[in-house]
């Protein structure tokens, strides 16, 4: 204890000595490296660094970037040519494996001390540059819809079964030809008319005509286009010849392909049993092979309907049956389901018989499960392209899967034509421009350099030339195809006024392709006036008012008069209406084909298939029962055991595919 009044020195050092010790302590603080350094000052350092290293990364990252850029820059446009998901997975990838690249090496603990600084700089460096890159490849895409200005059209027409192939090309011939990252031009490809229609269009301006509700009615053909790749160059040939000046100067070759037989796998080796290598025999000998020895039916569309089927009538009357002209070879096609308008709808019915024929009890080839899938006795006159198409799932319009069964083997003849695909400028008066016409010219060389089809192989010299085809269109109407007597009977009870009335009319008049100047139509009612009563058959057109008129307004007419028809009566039985048919002088046997809305089955009572069976059997004038029903998924009678042919199909989402296939169809039922 000190002494009161006394006090004690202070424990600090003093003097000169204790002087300089605290200034040395004071700068040290000052400068950082003190103990003592306050909670501000840290922070501001800390920030100071910070800033410091982000305008580091960021000039490293700059000049990175550009150096970068100017290495790249021979590769953007064919990054920019590549599809948006590509091109950011690409950059972003690349910069994602920088990223990992650099944290392993970071991860690594011997890594010498003096090192690590530079290391850092370097991953700084090639993060910022990632960073930068892969900017630069987002933002110009995503801005690219308002940046890029509406690019140049051009519009494209072939056949269905090119289609795809066509889109393909110009899809590719797109990509190539962008500028900034924005395409130059717009290409679309749309089927072009069938052979029986494609006169009319180009003589048309494109316009389909029409008789509707008693005044003229005009629509296009859907897409008019600014160049044609026709099949063959018979085709343009034959349109110069007959003096359409739309048709441009001479076409280029932009593809080559030729007509196959497509079969599957155990039919084609079961066809090598009888004969080694069939290109070494005629096609007439392949054709009996087939056909006689292997119980086969060679089916391809209808000629009138696909040009690849008319260029194949005449391989199959000139070549195939030269020796045997009484044989039909046709028949037992439409039996089988397989009446078509084109390749593509061709190959789904093949596709769809396919599953639906019963698997053999032992053998056959299917890789849907056991005995899934069985081999149909049938043989496809097509193209040999579309059999890649089947195989590959590519066949455009059809409902299910191709080529997830059994796939088809295309068996190549000297004889089946060779088809040279044609690109063939469009010229519409009054729509002629030297910009327009460059871009049709541009894209035409490019196809011919590019051509459709590069891997098909084509064994034959055969080509169709404009004279043979013309010949071949007058044999098909004069021989092929003789007259056809077609009565059509429309339910107009009044639940039938909303599904069938406008659908069916529509459709009937949409029908010219199918039905030529020798084919008579005749169209009636069906109805009772009470709940059920007896059927009344009563006559909407007949004879007398068809005659003297192209088919087309013959249609109009036709579809006119269903439209103005009252659709306010009750529903009648079919079986009572097919005796009612044919009286008279109109008692020449003729296939019918019924619209209606499905309920008139209800009438047939409970035992409707035996009712009908037999009345459609006794009905001399009847030579078969063809039922379409609109606005239901189901047939009310789905099949009949009966000697003369029936059957019943929905409408489905097409009314006028449903009326085609019934005229193809009934066709067969003369």
């Amino acid at each position: 204890m000190s002494e009161p009044g006394r006090q004690e020195a202070p424990s600090q050092e003093s003097g000169p000595a204790s002087r300089e010790k605290r200034e040395k302590r004071e700068k040290e603080a000052a400068a950082g490296g003190g103990d003592g350094l306050s909670p501000e000052v840290e922070g501001s350092s800390r920030r100071s660094s910070t800033t410091t290293q982000v305008m580091l990364v960021a000039l490293i990252g700059a000049v990175m970037s550009a150096g970068l850029g100017l290495a790249a820059a021979p590769f953007d446009v064919l990054l920019r040519g590549l599809p948006l998901a590509t091109q950011l997975w690409l950059v972003g990838g690349v910069v994602a494996a920088a990223g990992v690249l650099g944290a392993l090496v970071l991860l690594r603990r011997r890594l010498r001390p003096q090192r690590v600084g530079g290391l850092k700089l370097g991953l700084w460096a090639l993060g910022g540059a990632g960073l930068s890159l892969l900017v630069s490849a987002i933002v110009p895409v995503l801005l690219a819809e308002e940046r890029c200005p509406v690019p140049a059209e051009l519009r494209l027409v072939t056949a269905p079964e090119t289609v795809g192939a066509l889109m393909g090309r110009a899809q590719r011939y797109v990509r190539e030809n962008l500028r900034d990252g924005c395409p130059l031009v717009r290409v679309t490809v749309a089927p072009a008319p069938p052979p029986v229609h494609l006169e009319d269009a180009f003589s048309n301006d494109w316009e389909w005509n029409e008789d509707r509700r008693d005044q003229p009615y005009a629509r296009l053909y859907d897409l008019q286009p600014d160049a044609w790749v026709a099949t063959t160059r018979a085709e343009p040939d034959e349109l110069r010849n007959n003096g359409h000046k739309t048709i441009g100067p001479p076409e280029l070759q932009v593809g080559r392909d030729q007509l196959v037989l497509a079969m599957t796998e155990r039919r084609r080796d079961e066809l090598g049993r009888h004969m080694d290598d069939p290109a070494a025999y005629s096609l007439g000998e392949v054709w009996d092979v087939l056909t006689d020895k292997m119980d086969m039916s060679v089916a391809r569309p209808f000629p009138e309907t696909s040009v690849a089927a008319l260029i194949a009538t005449g391989d199959v009357f000139d070549r195939a049956l030269r020796a045997r002209p009484d044989r039909e070879p046709e028949s037992g096609l439409v039996s089988a389901g397989l009446g078509a308008d084109t390749v593509p709808s061709l190959l789904c019915s093949f596709g769809r018989l396919a599953d639906e024929v019963p698997p053999p009890v032992s053998g056959g080839a299917s890789r849907g499960g056991a005995g899934a899938i069985a081999d149909p006795k049938v043989v496809l006159l097509v193209p040999g392209h579309s059999v890649d198409d089947y195989n590959a799932g590519r066949v455009a319009g059809c409902p299910g899967e191709t080529g997830d069964g059994l796939d088809l083997v295309a068996v190549r003849h000297r004889e089946l034509s060779t088809l040279d695909y044609r690109y063939v400028k469009v010229m519409w008066q009054g729509q002629r421009s030297a910009a327009r016409e460059a871009i049709v010219d541009h894209f035409g060389a490019w196809l011919s350099r590019n051509p459709l089809f590069p891997g098909i192989q084509v064994s034959s010299e055969i080509t169709v030339d404009g004279e043979s085809l013309g010949e071949l269109r007058t044999r098909l109407l004069d021989e092929l195809r003789p007259r056809l007597d077609l009565r059509v009977l429309v339910d107009t009870s009044g639940s039938a006024d909303r599904p069938v009335r406008v659908q069916a009319a529509e459709a009937l008049r949409a029908q010219s392709r199918m039905l030529g100047p020798r084919d008579h139509l005749q169209v009636f009612g069906l109805h009772s006036v009470a709940p059920d009563g007896a059927a009344e058959v009563t006559e909407l057109t007949g004879r007398s008012q068809l005659g003297g008129r192209s088919e087309r307004d013959r249609l109009g007419t036709v579809a006119t008069t269903i439209e103005h028809t009252p659709f306010d009566q009750w529903d009648a039985p079919v079986s009572a209406a097919l005796g009612k048919l044919g009286d008279g002088d109109e008692a020449v046997a003729a296939p019918v084909v019924v619209l209606t809305d499905g309920r008139l089955f209800d009438n047939e009572g409970p035992a409707a298939p035996e009712v009908l069976a037999g009345a459609l059997q006794d009905a001399d004038a009847v030579s078969g029962l063809y039922v379409v029903v609109f606005g239901q998924d189901r047939c009310g009678v789905s099949e009949l055991r009966a000697a003369k042919p029936y059957r019943c199909v929905t409408a489905g989402a097409s009314a006028e595919e449903a009326i085609t296939r019934a005229i193809i169809t009934v066709r067969e039922w003369r």
